[in-house]
């Protein structure tokens, strides 16, 4: 059985029991250092704790400042959202014609997947992801005619269906993960997050990008930061 430990950002390890309850002694770990259990499966394989709640009467070579929490006691911490800056993902998602945020999606509600086994967003966008590699070559046809190179593309039912069902799938999705965000960011890291319906419905994944970085500008100010790894 071995450990992974964190601090400010960086994972060092992994150690085993002896050596984590060795350097605690020697003041290289502190107890306020956040630890994960290499090896575990579903969600305590995303989960990181204080090393003080794994090793309680293990005897520390120092003792740390009080480490800033939530009401209540320490909860249980989880891998930091994708910290990508949210006017970036705004110009590749420009520069790519829309490419990149569909992407870009995919990964925010795979991170959300991997830490909320009942997630269900991730499906939602990988939908969205195969309307949209469907449409491409209509897409590509009426770019061609819009610049002149060929002839008017003409649609069909097929087209316009496909097109219907990713309308809907597309809303039903940003909906849905702001679902699973607020629940997750109310209860499991009650950091109190708010989510418009107005904003989740015009930005999307940029709106959702803007608030996870303000979560991990928070986390890291609290010393809650967890490395996504």
């Amino acid at each position: 059985m071995t450990y992974r430990i964190a601090r400010n950002g960086q994972v060092f390890g992994p150690y085993t029991a002896a050596e984590v309850q060795a350097y605690l002694a020697d003041g290289h770990i502190v107890p306020s250092d956040l630890a994960q259990l290499e090896g575990a499966q579903g969600e305590a394989a995303q989960v990181w704790l204080p090393v003080a709640e794994l090793f309680p009467s293990a005897p520390t070579g120092v003792v740390p400042p009080p480490t800033p929490g939530y009401a209540g006691g320490l909860p249980r911490l989880y891998p930091d959202p994708p910290d990508l800056p949210w006017w970036m993902a705004l110009l590749l998602g420009i520069f790519t014609a829309g490419a990149f945020f569909v992407v870009w999606d995919l990964v925010l509600s795979a991170w959300l997947r991997r830490i909320d086994r009942s997630s269900n967003a991730v499906g939602f966008y990988a939908a969205v992801a195969v309307v949209y590699l469907l449409k491409l070559p209509d897409e590509w046809s009426t770019f061609r005619y819009n610049i002149g190179y060929d002839i008017a593309p003409e649609h069909g039912h097929f087209h316009w269906l496909l097109s219907l069902a990713g309308l809907v799938l597309f809303f039903a999705s940003r909906f849905i993960f702001r679902t699973e965000l607020l629940r997750h960011f109310n209860s499991l890291e009650p950091i109190g997050l708010r989510l418009g319906p107005i904003m989740t419905l015009i930005f999307g994944g940029i709106y959702f990008q803007y608030h996870f970085n303000r979560i991990n500008e928070l986390k890291r100010a609290l010393r809650l930061s967890v490395p996504g790894v």
